[in-house]
């Protein structure tokens, strides 16, 4: 019985067995690669692929290494170098000298040399007349044989007669008496100066110019120039020159400027009036109460563009009015998605607009509402940063919201929480992006992915922009369509600043900058009475320590960065537009979109990260067509960002006669602010830098310029850094960075 019961046993785990195989997934079995090898070992077969490639790529960098390197010894040991008796540079000889001595290497004891020093072997009987090295003359083979390529051109029926003789005629060398040479005009005609005459090295020249740029060197027929340059005497001071120079074109530039001056106020608006368009007359209403009656030239631009629902993107100058752009075209939206009888389940958000900073959602806040004064049952609602979770979210449920204005990362903040709003925004019909070129950058870009992979397809999108690089054209397809339409009011070639702003740059000591920034803003304030100043820093601690500073020098200072709460930043930012006489220290946040009327100056201490980011900065004055001044302070190894606003109009300042006394008191002020503070600003100033590709590379130096900046505010010896901080920044084993144990 036993037996039966174990043979029924196997034979119910065969079946099973059996079935189990029957339901297997076909082709389960482990990857394979090519070659029926696994993944480890197609992986390691790779790595030693690569590193054999790379020792493959250091052997030829070493043998082109030595090849150089026996070439300069070649050029220095060779019979025929000039440079072999003379001196014991390593030049590259010519071609000529190349041949010559190629030639010579194949050459028998006692055998006569055949060379000119020109080029070609000479006949048996000049080689007799050549007996007496002291009077022998160079010979010109082509003027002889010039009878032989004449034959040889009718033979071969490459030129006629007279053509090789005018070329021959052209190109003839003479070793008697140089010929003059004729210079050609654009005009036609011709001069001849005995100036201008060649010699022997422009006749060396022509025969080494079969040779590459490295042989030829000063004989370059490419860096031959047309007109000879005109003659100095040595008691001349090129220096002087140089300045006179840069002097007249400084001057040039500046009356360019004061004449397109009064242009660029007056094209500020056009004759085209808001009513013209396809506007509803309550926002019209609305747009005179508050005295807009002409259009901007953006607007005149991009607002019928706009209105046809087409995907756009707008490139203007700052404070030309890019606001009312948008908001126009969005009201719009909303009065249409009201208009129509379409059902949803929750109250839809027909209008999303996104923007970089939490001020600037604020103000487009603001402007809306003044916009919809006369519209009811329309509501706009915010999205920003520093505002508790809940409330937001039981704000936009219980007021109306038609037009959102969010900040990415609030806006993600909701989405992902499930609060509700991401249902709203599925009858989302127009997207705008203000600033688009820093939302569409990558501080930005995950997460205005991420948003836009929420909202429906069939909507408008609009961008909006002072600055538009090359890259951001390439990004935008994420947002818009293929057949968006593009409209760039500033033009290709035109300065993208403000003509009516006078720009200018200071280069001084970084030890220095604290005093020449409480120098300029001491003339300033003595000389305007309604003074307006913003002073742009490169990080928010940064900020605080100068705003400290300030405030010590007994001036009317106020600070606004990121490490202050919203409610302060919001109550900063509304006294100073309000205000007639302050000082606005800031970081970033107030860069770029800030309507802060009548700024009368703008400084920035240190440089931007970009030169969008100057931009952005210069434009918080000069807006609407008004003048104002902007002012650059960088270190001298801070020069090389000049290059890239180069094309801009800017003006280098001298250095200011500053006061020790002055200097005195700023030591003393800055011995009162709290050691807290200027630990935290130089471990941000050191964060800034060594972010910087130009300048991070070098570490050793970014520890010493940091250590500077630590003395140059008071402190005895640099903070210390956490380990885990210096590992990330690169700094561990620095000289100069002190680790905290």
């Amino acid at each position: 019985m036993w037996g039966w019961m174990i043979r029924e046993s196997r034979k119910a785990s065969s079946s099973a067995s059996w079935n189990l195989n029957l339901i297997r997934n076909m082709g389960g079995g482990p990857r394979t690669f090519p070659g029926g090898v696994s993944k480890w070992k197609w992986k390691r077969m790779h790595e030693k692929r690569a590193k054999e490639k790379q020792r493959n790529l250091l052997e030829q960098e070493k043998q082109l290494y030595q090849a150089r390197i026996r070439s300069h010894i070649r050029s220095t040991l060779s019979p025929s170098s000039p440079s072999s008796s003379s001196s014991t540079t390593h030049n590259p000889i010519s071609p000529h000298q190349h041949i010559k001595s190629l030639a010579d290497r194949f050459m028998k004891d006692g055998a006569q040399d055949l060379w000119n020093d020109l080029d070609g072997p000479i006949t048996p009987t000049q080689a007799q007349t050549q007996i007496q090295p002291q009077t022998s003359q160079q010979i010109d083979l082509r003027n002889q044989n010039l009878t032989n390529l004449t034959k040889y051109s009718q033979i071969r029926g490459y030129r006629s007669v007279p053509e090789v003789r005018v070329l021959a005629d052209r190109k003839r060398v003479s070793t008697d008496k140089p010929e003059k040479r004729r210079i050609w005009r654009k005009n036609g005609s011709s001069t001849e100066s005995e100036s201008e005459v060649e010699d022997e090295s422009r006749n060396q020249g022509y025969y080494s110019k079969m040779g590459s740029i490295a042989s030829l060197g000063k004989y370059d027929g490419k860096r031959e120039r047309r007109v000879m340059p005109k003659t100095f005497d040595d008691k001349t001071d090129f220096s002087e020159q140089v300045e006179l120079i840069k002097y007249e074109l400084n001057k040039k530039k500046l009356s360019q400027s004061e004449e397109n001056q009064g242009q660029e106020r007056e094209n500020v608006l056009t004759q085209t009036r808001f009513e013209e368009c396809a506007i509803s007359p309550l926002t019209i209403k609305a747009l005179s109460s508050s005295g807009y009656i002409h259009m901007t030239r953006v607007q005149e631009t991009s607002l019928p563009i706009c209105l046809e629902g087409v995907d756009v993107m707008v490139k203007a100058k700052t404070g030309t009015g890019k606001t009312a752009a948008f908001l126009l075209p969005a009201i719009e939206t909303v009065l249409k998605a009201m208009s129509s009888n379409t059902s949803h389940r929750a109250p839809p958000i027909s209008v999303l607009i996104l923007c970089p900073t939490r001020e600037l959602a604020s103000q487009i806040a603001a402007e809306a509402k003044v916009l919809l004064k006369y519209h009811d049952g329309i509501g706009v609602q915010t999205l920003v940063g520093g505002v508790r979770f809940k409330v937001d979210q039981k704000r936009i449920e219980s007021d109306p919201c038609q037009i959102l204005v969010a900040t990415p990362g609030r806006l993600l903040d909701h989405i992902e929480n499930k609060s509700g709003i991401s249902v709203r925004l599925m009858g989302l019909q127009m997207l705008i992006l203000d600033e688009a070129d820093h939302l569409l950058d990558l501080g930005f870009r995950k997460d205005i992915e991420k948003i836009v992979d929420c909202l429906p397809r069939q909507r408008q999108s609009l961008l909006f922009s002072a600055t538009i690089p090359k890259e951001v054209r390439r990004v935008s397809q994420l947002v818009l369509k293929r057949e968006h339409k593009y409209v760039d009011t500033v033009g290709m070639g035109c300065v993208e600043t403000p003509v009516q702003v006078k720009q200018s740059y200071l280069i001084a000591p970084h030890e220095s900058h604290f005093q020449i920034v409480h120098h300029i803003l001491k003339e300033h304030v003595s000389q305007t009475p309604d003074y307006k100043v913003i002073v742009f820093c490169i990080t928010g601690m940064v900020t605080s320590l100068t705003y400290n500073l300030l405030r010590e020098m007994r001036l009317n200072v106020r600070e606004i960065h990121s490490r202050k709460p919203q409610l302060y930043r919001t109550r900063v930012s509304e006294e100073f537009k309000e205000s007639k006489q302050m000082i606005l220290v800031s970081s970033d946040v107030s860069s770029r979109g800030m309507n802060y009327p009548d700024v009368t100056l703008v400084i920035q201490v240190g440089i931007p990260t970009d030169r969008e980011q100057y931009i952005h900065r210069l434009g918080r004055t000069g807006r609407e067509g008004k003048g104002g001044d902007g002012i650059l302070l960088i270190a001298p190894w801070e020069e090389y960002f000049l290059n890239e606003i180069k094309d801009l109009p800017l003006e280098k300042l001298p250095l200011p006669d500053l006061d020790p006394q002055a200097q005195l008191k700023i030591e003393q002020s800055m011995a009162k602010i709290d050691n807290d503070i200027k630990d935290a600003a130089y471990h941000a100033w050191l964060g800034y830098y060594n972010s910087i590709r130009e300048i991070g590379r070098e570490k050793s130096t970014v520890a010493e310029l940091a250590n500077r900046f630590s003395e140059s505010i008071g402190l005895q010896r640099p903070p210390s850094l956490f380990r885990k901080t210096a590992l990330k920044m690169g700094l561990k084993d620095i000289p100069g960075i002190r680790i905290r144990r």
